[in-house]
């Protein structure tokens, strides 16, 4: 009697661990599913913070009235099932007379920028300079639109969707040295570095 009421709590018991351990199962991995969101947030904010700075030393080493990070993103798709590409400033660093623009400059549409997005992706310096003598007037008009007199556009890796670096001076006609230059490109790097690790997560 006793070996059959022992079968029976053992059959019974085998039972509801079979029904609840999916359960238990499902919970713990949300649970770690959670804990790891989590911490790709703080590694990915940690990063975000390292770039700020070092869009900081960018600006204050060669006077620039503004740095930013701009990124380019998909959007929704037209009828005809082309999709819409779009540029949103990520980050923005500016000095103390400079208006910020980050805030209005999302989703911007890069039909207007087309030429010269792929000026700077073809480029074999990794950069294009946009001034009074830029070929495309324009660029020179939305340059001025965003109050720059002059641009200089840095791509982040070897292909310009990874984002670009620009420097804006509002009221100078601003050119670079070699030196200055291969600064920045080192600079800028490290910002792509630091792009890199944060899609690694």
């Amino acid at each position: 009697m006793n070996d059959d009421i022992l079968k029976s709590l053992g059959i019974v018991s085998g039972a509801v661990i079979a029904t609840v351990a999916p359960y238990v199962a499902a919970w713990i991995q949300k649970k770690r599913s959670k804990n790891h969101e989590a911490n790709i947030f703080i590694h990915n904010t940690e990063y975000r913070s390292y770039s700020n700075d070092i869009l900081i030393e960018i600006r204050a080493s060669v006077g620039a009235n503004r740095v930013a990070l701009v990124e380019y993103h998909n959007g929704s798709v037209a009828i005809n099932g082309l999709p819409f590409n779009y540029a949103s400033m990520t980050y923005e660093k500016t000095d103390n007379t400079t208006k910020d623009i980050m805030l209005t400059y999302q989703k911007v549409p890069i039909s207007p920028i087309s030429e010269l997005l792929l000026e700077i992706h073809h480029s074999k310096e990794g950069y294009v300079r946009v001034g009074q003598d830029y070929k495309q007037e324009g660029i020179i008009k939305l340059n001025r639109y965003y109050g720059a007199e002059t641009t200089y556009m840095f791509r982040i890796g070897d292909h310009v969707k990874h984002g670009t670096i620009s420097l804006t001076w509002v009221s100078e006609d601003k050119t670079l040295t070699e030196d200055e230059i291969e600064d920045l490109q080192l600079k800028v790097m490290y910002v792509g570095e630091l792009t890199d690790k944060m899609k690694k997560h």
